[in-house]
């Protein structure tokens, strides 16, 4: 049988790249407020020919954030939720700031991370409109400005939409073989501040209270706790401390990273840390350790296993191959999770080297993955609704 959107999407896939690129030419580093609001414009602009209302947020230091709905969600009292982020790495001076289409790959900033799944989206939503299904499927799209800093001011609003939803699809890059995010780390970022006594380093003898050397101590220590066996990965990522080379250090302090698989690992490593800033070694030290951000782990679920099953009946309709990956980096999807609601990530097109200025999409990967997008959603639509009031 075929596709209902396929027509559609072939049509329009010139169109879908002339979007991608106005949205990479958009410079919009996280902490650049007009840019990432002129990104906001032209999504707006985009869907302004369909039926969806528009929310902003509005934010004072960083970019607003925007919420879609199609019609049906006045209907309804459940929802699928789709989110993308309109932020990149890249401030305004580093230079990649340029967009160049090949015959197989584009080049650009964001081109997959995300503005390549921003495209994936909002031309999927489009396919769906023109069959007609915005009136039928409740849908909310969030659009936010700061998930490359944590989603600091986005995390209530994906939190609220996510949990009075069916699922949600994240539309972050996917996988050079057809990789598509069913489970994702947990991260804790930790702040350790150590405290000792100052003094003169030529009158300093072996009992100096350094808070260097403490610091040293504990260092170790964290690092032993790495565990490869559970996917436990703990780093120490900056050190700083003391004022000058002849002087006994009265502060320092270290920034340390823990991704784990599970939520039971999560906790284990923080009472781990708690009992090695608790111990000090150099006398007349001490220790804080805080919590400077933390995203709990998107654990692959069976609700995110029966998720995946679906999607991946519609992509191999389609002739696409779809591998669930349990993927180490953190994104919006672990809020979704958190909140309860199953969710799928990576479904946005195919590359490599995000983050960096080498960043490529497989060009033929952007229609395939829209397709699969609308796709997806309508036929996991149909499944939640026939199965009302049952857990996915």
């Amino acid at each position: 049988m075929q596709n209902p959107f396929a027509d559609y999407l072939s049509a329009h896939e010139e169109d879908q790249f002339r979007f991608l690129r106005e949205l990479v030419l958009t410079q919009s580093y996280s902490r650049n407020k007009t840019g990432v609001d002129q990104v906001g414009k032209l999504i707006d602009h985009e869907l302004a020919t369909l039926p969806m209302s528009c929310t902003r947020f509005d934010q004072i230091e960083l970019g607003d954030h925007l919420l879609f709905r199609s019609p049906a969600c006045d209907t309804h009292t459940r929802q699928v939720l789709l989110t993308g982020h309109m932020d990149t790495v890249f401030p305004p001076e580093s230079g990649f700031d340029w967009y160049r289409e090949e015959e197989d790959r584009v080049f650009g900033p964001g081109v997959i991370d995300m503005k390549g799944g921003l495209a994936v989206a909002i031309f999927a939503l489009k396919a769906l409109h023109h069959v007609g299904l915005l009136n039928e499927i409740p849908i909310a799209l969030i659009c936010n400005s700061d998930e490359e800093i944590g989603s600091p001011t986005s995390t209530e609003l994906i939190t609220r939409e996510a949990e009075k939803s069916y699922f949600g699809m994240v539309f972050e890059c996917g996988g050079l073989q057809g990789e598509v995010v069913t489970g994702r780390k947990g991260k804790t970022g930790y702040l350790l501040d150590i405290t000792g006594r100052p003094g003169h380093a030529a009158f300093a003898g072996s009992g100096k209270a350094s808070a260097i050397l403490e610091l040293a101590h504990k260092v170790i220590a964290i690092e032993q706790m790495n565990d490869p066996a559970r996917q436990l990965v703990v780093n120490v990522g900056t050190v700083v401390g003391g004022i000058g080379p002849n002087t006994v250090p009265e502060f320092a302090s270290a920034q340390i990273d823990i991704r784990y698989i599970t939520k039971a690992d999560g906790r284990d490593c923080d009472t781990q840390l708690q009992h090695i800033a608790a111990l000090n070694r150099i006398p007349d030290t001490s220790a804080v350790l805080t919590i400077a951000s933390s995203r709990k782990p998107m654990e692959q679920s069976e609700s995110n296993t029966r998720l995946f099953t679906w999607v991946r009946h519609e992509a191999e309709r389609l002739g696409l191959a779809l591998i669930p990956e349990l993927r180490s980096g953190v994104s919006d999807a672990n809020t979704i999770a958190s909140a309860g609601t199953p969710v799928l990530d990576g479904l946005g097109p195919i590359g490599e080297y995000d983050h960096s200025s080498d960043e490529y999409m497989i060009k033929k990967s952007l229609p395939e993955r829209t397709l699969l997008a609308a796709t997806a959603i309508a036929a996991c639509w149909e499944r939640c609704r026939d199965q009302e009031g049952q857990a996915l």
